[in-house]
């Protein structure tokens, strides 16, 4: 080994060495500076706006885009969050009395007189003979299912303490990344041992991807919630808030979406008789609040990532499997950015092997 091996060899042993030590060091911090990057991308458009109104002063752009970034997130999601609470304190309590009274399995037993309840002693007997006690089990899924809701409420407010401390380093991030963002993105751009145009190319696909699920994901989420807890509320559903709220949040996930919500919700109706509100329920929620996923996210996510639907749909899944909630927006992001190196790969390596 030549000298100048040597030397190399000791360079990026140390290097590497050091590499490990920063992951050591920012690991603890890696979720909230993730949904701090996220959170640029998104906004990063208006950053640019705001920085040409007021003449290029990065530091005062930055203070006021992220106040404003805190506003239109944080605030809105403490208030409901309250709301949210309070609802499925007053559902969990009102499960349990019934519970405990009997009243919900009386309830529930009632399902018999009703054209279902009818239809299954008439077409039934076979399931019958398995002894399958329909009300009891109905009862039992609403005690655990208001049991894990409790449950996942006492656990959020275990972790208080956790999300103030990811909120503060999140809005801490925010404006430093506001401000010096572009000059790092530069620094670590240049780092890389690619052609420029390639480089360019890489980073503007990551760019496009994650800002194009964000606004998908967001806009399909608020825009299904809003939809959904309408026509709760229209039909008389009791909890019309706390279903429009579980709706939102179903429809980040890529198998059912809303659907998860709303079609025991008509059930629900059927069971009690209400066949008339369950229908329109049923045809309204088909219809237009399923219909919205059908739409934004192909519109938003789909055209502007250029992801076929398969790949993105397993991209989402497997993101949520490897990395939780966080995967929703970071599976899309891999996939995008191995298709930006597969086109790469395409372009300069496997055209010169192909080349005599």
């Amino acid at each position: 080994m030549t000298r100048q091996q040597l030397f190399a060899a000791f360079f990026f042993a140390a290097f590497l060495f050091l590499l490990f030590q920063l992951y050591s060091l920012f690991s603890a911090f890696l979720v909230p500076l993730t949904w701090t990057v996220i959170l640029v991308l998104t906004f990063y458009p208006l950053y640019t706006v705001l920085l040409a109104r007021l003449q290029g002063r990065r530091t005062l752009s930055s203070l006021l885009l992220t106040l404003l970034v805190i506003l239109v997130v944080a605030v809105p999601v403490f208030l409901l969050s309250g709301i949210l609470a309070a609802e499925v304190l007053d559902f969990y309590q009102r499960i349990r009395a019934a519970a405990e009274s009997g009243e919900l399995r009386q309830t529930l037993a009632s399902w018999r007189e009703t054209s279902i309840g009818r239809l299954w002693e008439q077409w039934g007997p076979r399931i019958e003979a398995f002894d399958i006690d329909i009300p009891a089990l109905a009862s039992e899924g609403a005690k655990r299912a208001s049991q894990f809701i409790v449950s996942q409420v006492t656990g959020v407010a275990r972790n208080v303490f956790v999300f103030l401390f990811d909120f503060v380093i999140i809005s801490f991030s925010l404006f430093f990344l506001f401000r010096d963002g572009e000059e790092s993105y530069r620094t670590i751009r240049d780092l890389i041992p690619m052609e420029p145009a390639h480089k360019e190319a890489i980073f503007h696909r990551l760019y496009e991807t994650v800002s194009a699920v964000v606004q998908g994901m967001a806009a399909t989420a608020v825009a299904q919630g809003l939809l959904a807890g309408l026509g709760f509320w229209a039909v008389g559903m009791p909890f019309s808030f706390f279903l429009a709220c579980a709706s939102a949040f179903f429809s980040l996930l890529p198998m059912g979406g809303a659907a998860a919500v709303w079609v025991p919700c008509v059930l629900y109706l059927g069971f009690t008789g209400a066949w008339v509100r369950a229908i329109i329920l049923l045809v309204y929620s088909a219809l237009i609040v399923s219909g919205v996923d059908n739409v934004l996210k192909p519109l938003i996510i789909g055209e502007r990532t250029k992801l076929p639907t398969l790949m993105l749909f397993f991209g989402i899944l497997g993101g949520l499997q490897a990395y939780g909630f966080l995967g929703i927006f970071l599976g899309p992001v891999v996939l995008a950015t191995i298709m930006a190196f597969v086109k790469i790969y395409k372009e300069v390596y496997a055209q010169g092997a192909l080349t005599p």
